[in-house]
């Protein structure tokens, strides 16, 4: 999602230059696509990241500080919030043992392995309903 990529491009920008989210601000041109594709190694457009900032824009993560859409953009409080556990989640996902991980992925496809389920159980009583006798 290149709308969290920017969110964490600003707050790295932030931190390594010691200012705060109120004096932080942008502009959505090929430059800035070129910093935010070198730095995440995924080739992005001027127009993806205007439709990510339009995104950002409407979760109220980004704001605009001038009357131009694209230019003098700046990060809201909600936005650094939001950002900050993105990154959080990303990193405990990363440190999840193999156990873990297998764990959550049935829990994000029980509805997948409860119909398996079904197949099976459906399949077995077919086969012992309309089995085949010697």
């Amino acid at each position: 999602m290149a709308e969290f990529k920017i969110l964490a491009y600003i707050i790295d920008s932030m931190e390594a230059n010691g200012v705060t989210s109120q004096v932080v601000k942008f502009e959505v041109d090929q430059k800035f696509a070129n910093e935010i594709s070198s730095k995440y190694g995924i080739r992005y457009t001027v127009s993806d990241l205007k439709k990510a900032v339009d995104k950002c824009l409407a979760n109220e993560w980004l704001a605009q500080r001038s009357f131009e859409k694209y230019k003098d953009i700046g990060i809201t409080p909600k936005g650094v919030g939001a950002a900050r556990s993105k990154i959080k989640s990303e990193e405990n996902k990363s440190s999840q043992t193999i156990i873990k991980k297998a764990s959550d992925y049935i829990e994000e496809h029980k509805g997948l392995f409860v119909f398996f389920g079904f197949l099976i159980a459906l399949a077995t009583f077919a086969s012992k309903f309309f089995g085949v006798t010697k």
